[in-house]
């Protein structure tokens, strides 16, 4: 395989992760507001304080399930990012090896 057509398929495979990266917090968004629309559904049915306190633990295990999810997209995006620059270093190596094996 060519160096050119090499780095053309990690390009490709790093624009892919990232955009797979983007549809899931897309995804993530979405599922943020179907929780807070189940909330309020369940607001809306039940009446009275053993409702309310009920509630309130399914809106807590909700917040805590937000919570690891968002830690993991973090962990994702930061994989990227750090997978991302390291591809443009080493392409800045490669391009400055290139220019010294020329000189």
């Amino acid at each position: 395989m060519q160096p050119r057509q090499r780095e053309e398929e990690v390009w490709g495979e790093q624009i892919k992760k990232e955009q797979q990266f983007e549809e899931l917090e897309r995804l993530f968004v979405k599922t943020k507001r179907a929780q807070e629309h189940v909330l309020h559904l369940f607001q809306d049915a039940w009446q009275g304080s053993r409702s309310r306190q009920r509630l309130g633990l399914i809106e807590e295990m909700m917040a805590e399930e937000w919570q690891k999810r968002k830690k993991q997209m973090y962990v994702v995006g930061d994989i990227l990012k750090e997978s991302r620059r390291a591809y443009q270093q080493e392409q800045f190596a490669s391009k400055g090896a290139e220019t010294h094996a020329t000189d």
